[in-house]
Order: C-alpha cells, then sequence, then structure tokens
C-alpha cells in the first residue's frame, strides 16, 4: 500500500514514472496536471498490491495511444474549418472511456491497473481511479513504456483489449466491440489517436480495455511499478539536494546500470504511422569520450549501439536523464546538446519469455539482431 500526501510526493512519482517512461509513457506535466489537484484538495491518491483485488472481481487497464511527437497546435479557427470544437469538451477522457466500457458491458469496474509506467500514461489512469472509486492497482502490464499495446502482458497471456472503449477532449467517443486480433487493435487506436492528436498533440485518446476478472488479473500483473517509480523518484531528488550523481543513484535504485555519458550529437525524427520514430546519438564524455552511442526509438527506446556494435535492446529497459539537473527525459523533449547520462535495468521476466521477445526484441522492430540479458552484458559491472 502506498499513498501520494504531499506536492514532494506528487513530483517525485511523476520524475519515477518519466525515467521508467524509457523516453515515451506520455507528458509530464500531464502527469502533474492529473495528480496535484487531488493532493493540493485533500483527496487520498493510494494504491495496493494486486492481491488485495477479490479473485472474481473486475479490473481494466486505462491508457493513452498516439505519437508523442512535437507538434504546434491548429488554431481555433483551423480547428473549426476540419470540424473540432475550438475547445475541449470532456474534460477527463480516461475516466469517460472506463465509464462507457462499464456501461457498455454492464460490468462494475473494482480495479484499474495501467497499461505502462510513464509520467502520462500511469498518472492519468491513476487519476481515474480517484475519481471513479476504484482499486488503484500498483502494477502495471509492462514494468515501462511501450509502443504497442500487442506488447502488454495481458496480450502476451491471450486477454484481448476488446470490448473496449474510446473517448477524447474533442468528444468523440466510440465503443470497440470486437477486433481481429490486438495487432489489428493497435493500428485502429493509432489511427483513431491521428484525429485525436491532430489539433493539438496534447489531446489524450483515451482507452479502457483488457477487462478481466481479478484472478487473471493477478497472473499477468508487473508488480510494484507505483511503488518502484516514487523510489526512484525520491532517490533522484536525495542526490540532486546533496550534490550527489543522480544517474547514480537512479541507477542504484533500479538494481541497474549507468550504460554511459555524453552530449546529444544528433537527433534525427519523425512521426510516422502515430509514432514518434528515430535515433538519438550520444558522443561520449568523461569515462566514454572517444566513443559514440546510438539509440533507436518508436515512442520509447528500443535498440543501442556503441561504437557501431548492437547492444542494450529491448525488452530491458535504456534510459536518457539530464547528466546537470537529473531530470529524466522524454523523447519528446530531449534536444541536440542536451548533456545525457544513459542508464539501463533489466526488464520483468514476463517481458523475458520466448512469447514477449518475439513482439518485444529488435526482430520485431525490424532489426536482425539478438537480444541479450542487460546483466550478460554488464558482466557484473
Amino acid at each position: 500500500m502506498g499513498e501520494l500526501k504531499t506536492r514532494e510526493d506528487v513530483q517525485d512519482l511523476i520524475a519515477g514514472l518519466t525515467l521508467l517512461g524509457t523516453g515515451g509513457g506520455g507528458r509530464p506535466e500531464q502527469g502533474l496536471e492529473a495528480l496535484l489537484p487531488h493532493v493540493e484538495a485533500g483527496r487520498r491518491v493510494a494504491w495496493a498490491p494486486v492481491e488485495s483485488v477479490p479473485d472474481d472481481g473486475w479490473a481494466c487497464s486505462v491508457f493513452g495511444m498516439g505519437s508523442i511527437a512535437p507538434s504546434e497546435p491548429l488554431p481555433a479557427a483551423e480547428r473549426r474549418r476540419l470540424g473540432y470544437p475550438e475547445d475541449w469538451v470532456v474534460p477527463r477522457p480516461m475516466v469517460r472511456a472506463v465509464e462507457e466500457l462499464a456501461a457498455y458491458t454492464g460490468r462494475r469496474i473494482d480495479a484499474i491497473v495501467p497499461f505502462e509506467l510513464g509520467a502520462g500514461n500511469t498518472a492519468t489512469p491513476m487519476d481515474a481511479a480517484v475519481r471513479l472509486g476504484a482499486t488503484l492497482v500498483d502494477g502495471d502490464c509492462a514494468g515501462r513504456a511501450i509502443p504497442e499495446l500487442s506488447q502488454t502482458t495481458a496480450a502476451i497471456a491471450g486477454i484481448r483489449f476488446a470490448p473496449g472503449a474510446i473517448a477524447d477532449p474533442w468528444g468523440n467517443v466510440l465503443l470497440v466491440k470486437e477486433t481481429a486480433s490486438d495487432l489489428v487493435t493497435e493500428r485502429i487506436g493509432k489511427l483513431v489517436s491521428m484525429a485525436t492528436k491532430l489539433p493539438d498533440m496534447r489531446a489524450p485518446c483515451a482507452h479502457a480495455g483488457f477487462l478481466m476478472r481479478g484472478r487473471d488479473l493477478k497472473a499477468i500483473t508487473v508488480q510494484g511499478g507505483i511503488s518502484r517509480a516514487l523510489d526512484v523518484g525520491r532517490a533522484l531528488r536525495e542526490a540532486r539536494a546533496r550534490g550527489g550523481d543522480a544517474a547514480a543513484a537512479a541507477a542504484a535504485a533500479l538494481s541497474g546500470w549507468v550504460l554511459f555519458r555524453g552530449r546529444v550529437a544528433a537527433k534525427e525524427w519523425e512521426s510516422r504511422d502515430g509514432y514518434m520514430v528515430g535515433t538519438t546519438t550520444v558522443d561520449g564524455e568523461s569515462h566514454d569520450a572517444g566513443h559514440t552511442l546510438r539509440v533507436w526509438f518508436k515512442n520509447e527506446n528500443h535498440v543501442t549501439w556503441r561504437d557501431g556494435r548492437p547492444w542494450v535492446h529491448s525488452p530491458d529497459l535504456v534510459m536518457l536523464l539530464d547528466a546537470e539537473s537529473g531530470a529524466p527525459y522524454t523523447n519528446t523533449l530531449l534536444a541536440e546538446g542536451a548533456r545525457v547520462a544513459v542508464l539501463g535495468a533489466r526488464a520483468d521476466a514476463r517481458l523475458r519469455t520466448p512469447a514477449a521477445l518475439a513482439l518485444l526484441a529488435p526482430r520485431h522492430y525490424g532489426y536482425d539482431l539478438d537480444w541479450v540479458p542487460i546483466e550478460d552484458l554488464m558482466g557484473g559491472r
């Protein structure tokens, strides 16, 4: 059991979630906007272990979908011309999506489990759980952020997204009764998200689905993610306060590694099919001077090369933070010239099975490379 009691707690949690989002997972400001009003109003924001959910209770996963690529909002006149309202008319799409799912299926949603770890995609399900009076599960379906819903532990276990509901702030509400597969569901969701984000990339395309019983929830949940994120955020803040090495502190909190330190020499990207896709190149400094790290991302960081040789890959976590402030980066905000530290950590065992690796390792993304566990690459470091 955990709880947010102060503004500092919220800020620590969002910092930790941003780091564990591995470059994606939603905007940090979105997470702060979702949770700070509850703490400031004295509302309880708490989470519980998955074991607290009754076996015959009903749970769902809630998440936002779409590219994280930056873009300028359309002017109000252009929005009107395209048929959108000037302003958002659904203030909390995550809540609306859960309500629509419950109404369509006739099920009372007893618990909400975040889809993934990330500043926006964990905080907004937390907000929905508070507003709906549902149990918030301390865990998620990935142990990190991921670009495709078919990569979740739920989907890998054979639990389908549909029936599901989609809602956005422009007043668009859709019910997904059934789909051919979760690969197709992912495609449908991304196409809808492109319509949602056209006027403003900050607009959330909220999904509620993966309806399951408590007994199934216990089988698929990567446990402890919210608590872990809070611990990591605190480690970052405390290291900064004492003038210490924030990257090393975060790596220790994750039982991970500082993989590389340097300056972002180049960042090439495009918005493609509802994803932000690109490569970040980091020129090494200090102990890594004379070396180069390349990081390929599809919303999140997935494939790396050190001096041209394949290195750490998904499903293991690759995370970037500011070398001076210790602030974690999303790929939306990372800019050329930034001095960064690159961290690595083990993926949860559920994401290392043969079925999971077929969806998460480099070959899924088109790279003919073998995944090697990060702890083997680090050689006991």
